[in-house]
């Protein structure tokens, strides 16, 4: 048999039972000796063609690659390495979908036989649970991209298959009663500087659970008569390596800058580096913290905000009294229902702490404040993403036809 040129593999006759044999070399292994890709056939023809398909896939990347690896396999090989670079919300967000819809779907389908019948297949699971498939598309396409960028021969026609429209986000700010309305209740609590910050500044859940007193300074200075705040933590319980396992350390990506405080919460830093920025305090918001400051609950942490033990404060707990304060003033979302746990029946659901900051957006821009302003308040990373918090009002814009007419004088 003619010598075959160097790293091109190597085809012999097996003499035990006559089946051939092709050979070739894919690196190096953990111990550091050369590690090598064994194919067989029952003729040499057809050893010589998975020996030429083999160099075809090594000069494209892809020899080190099972053609059997399915999509459940690839799945957990995917998700262990976005631990190591997603911040734990995030790391849920990709992980629940492809665990929940995508695996139990076509997790027994080899990667390489994936069509986009598949993908469909993935759709039409969510659309018979009632669940939004936009979201689960997207974390499909993006766990499939990775296996392509690791060498996995995914057909390009896979990724093309169209992802589902994204529903219509039924979140609105409030009025400006309801607003109104909010904050005369949260006048009559001895904590109700916590929901004056909220909603003038559209801060975030967890900003303002994680908000310190070293954070806050009420020197006057200039343009800050009545000091500022500047928002550099969020509040965050962090998933534990082994549920449930405090032995086990906490699940960080790398280089996530954290602060420890009791059990698994941790002050966390903001996700983009728009989250940094300062909020110039209004005369009632610098009252109202000097006051909660006098009479707010001890802690080794600093926090403005524990709750009445001096812990952190838990989201579900401060959500509730969210709703329930909201319930006080007499106000729901317009559009949004939910069953009530008692009589079954479907009632009228509260806002939803976030779109405070809808609030927050809308009377800042109709207030005249300039975009690029109004999204350093919020912390966004765009103007684009302020304005989409705005919910545009017939009074404003009936204003702005009034002063058009004035101006024409038109009647």
């Amino acid at each position: 048999m003619a010598r075959r040129d160097y790293k091109t593999g190597s085809i012999y006759q097996r003499k035990s039972d006559g089946r051939w044999v092709a050979a070739i070399r894919d690196g190096w292994t953990a111990e550091g000796t050369p590690k090598r890709v064994v194919l067989t056939g029952k003729t040499e023809a057809i050893v010589k063609r998975k020996l030429r398909d083999a160099q075809l896939a090594r000069e494209r990347g892809e020899i080190g690659t099972s053609p059997r690896e399915t999509v459940k396999g690839w799945s957990e090989k995917y998700l262990a390495m976005r631990v190591r670079d997603l911040a734990p919300k995030a790391y849920n967000a990709a992980a629940s979908p492809i665990r929940r819809w995508v695996v139990p779907t076509i997790g027994h389908r080899r990667l390489a036989q994936l069509t986009p019948a598949d993908v469909r297949a993935v759709h039409e699971a969510c659309r018979r649970a009632d669940k939004q498939a936009a979201d689960v598309h997207r974390a499909l396409r993006t766990m499939l991209e990775a296996a392509v960028a690791e060498g996995h021969p995914i057909q390009p026609r896979v990724l093309k298959v169209k992802a589902p429209a994204a529903p219509k986000s039924d979140r609105l700010a409030m009025s400006v009663d309801q607003g109104l309305a909010c904050l005369g209740v949260a006048a009559t609590l001895p904590h109700g500087s916590r929901w004056l910050f909220t909603l003038l500044y559209g801060q975030r859940l967890g900003e303002c659970l994680g908000l310190t007193w070293d954070a806050i300074d009420f020197t006057e200075r200039p343009g800050a008569p009545f000091g500022e705040a500047v928002i550099e933590w969020q509040l965050q319980a962090l998933p534990y390596n082994v549920p449930r396992d405090r032995r086990s350390g906490f699940r960080l990506p790398d280089g996530y800058e954290v602060r420890h405080l009791v059990d698994a919460y941790h002050l966390v830093r903001p996700k983009s580096r728009a989250g940094y920025r300062v909020a110039p305090l209004l005369e009632p918001v610098r009252d109202g913290l000097l006051q909660w400051r006098e009479i707010a609950p001890a802690n080794p942490w600093g926090l403005v905000w524990p709750n009445l033990k001096g812990r952190p404060a838990n989201d579900k707990h401060d959500r509730a009294e969210w709703w329930a304060l909201q319930e006080t003033a007499g106000i729901s979302h317009p559009t949004r229902m939910r069953e009530d746990e008692a009589t079954k029946l479907m009632v009228p659901a509260p806002y939803h702490v976030h779109e405070c900051r809808n609030f927050a957006a809308t009377m800042l821009l109709e207030a005249g404040v300039p975009e690029h302003v109004v999204t350093d308040l919020l912390g966004h990373s765009s103007v684009a993403t302020s304005l989409r918090y705005r919910t545009r009002r017939r009074e404003p814009l009936m204003e702005a036809m009034q002063r058009v007419g004035e101006r024409l004088q038109l009647g």
